[in-house]
């Protein structure tokens, strides 16, 4: 699956007020491998898989709002993650990724990052700009909590819609076999699942052929 390529965020020219670093935001995102953060396409767990440099679970320890370096007027936010899980990318320790930041969460009803969160980002490596953003957007950012029984869930902001469309045929197809478990998660049509065997799942599908 491949996500499309027209810049959605800035479809809407009437709902954006330009300022003099506006051409160069879009020199930016244009000019980086990062345009892909502000596609829309729906994408499934073995494309976030096959695309994503980084794929960590951690916990929110800083967020900073602020310009990006030598773009004064391009706000960008700071995220700090204090890592607990690699499945790929930083073994241990912090890893802070910088995305810009257009103000549109709220609207789109999307949540800001905040403090204290506990995330499962599948990322791609920094734009020779420093910029990173999870892949697909709200696809590749995933909210881990416990439900009413106390079990650890995970769901990304599209409420896993589509999440795990073929995937386990696109498994099937490189010769992975899945296992009844992470099985049983390829065929959810949507809503938290488990974050064992979410985790367990996508660790085997990691070793699909990457997409670059």
């Amino acid at each position: 699956m491949r996500e499309k390529n027209p810049f959605c965020v800035f479809c809407s020219w009437h709902r954006i007020v330009l300022y003099p670093s506006m051409p160069v935001l879009l020199f930016i995102l244009s000019a980086s491998p990062l345009l892909a953060q502000f596609m829309v396409q729906q994408v499934n767990l073995a494309y976030l898989a096959q695309r994503a440099d980084i794929i960590v679970q951690g916990r929110v320890t800083a967020v900073r709002h602020e310009s990006l370096p030598g773009y004064p007027n391009i706000p960008t936010v700071a995220v700090t993650l204090n890592v607990e899980k690699t499945l790929r990318g930083p073994e241990a320790g912090t890893y802070t990724f910088r995305e810009v930041f257009l103000g549109l969460r709220s609207r789109e009803g999307k949540q800001a990052y905040e403090v204290g969160q506990q995330l499962f980002l599948f990322l791609p490596a920094p734009s020779q700009y420093g910029l990173s953003s999870p892949v697909g957007i709200g696809q590749g950012r995933f909210h881990v909590a416990r439900d009413s029984r106390g079990n650890a869930m995970v769901v990304n902001e599209h409420s896993n819609a589509g999440l795990f469309k073929d995937v386990e045929l696109d498994a099937t197809k490189a010769g992975i076999r899945l296992t009844r478990s992470q099985s049983r998660t390829a065929a959810a049509n949507g809503g938290p699942v488990s974050l064992d065997d979410f985790v367990s799942l996508v660790r085997s599908l990691t070793t699909l052929p990457r997409i670059q």
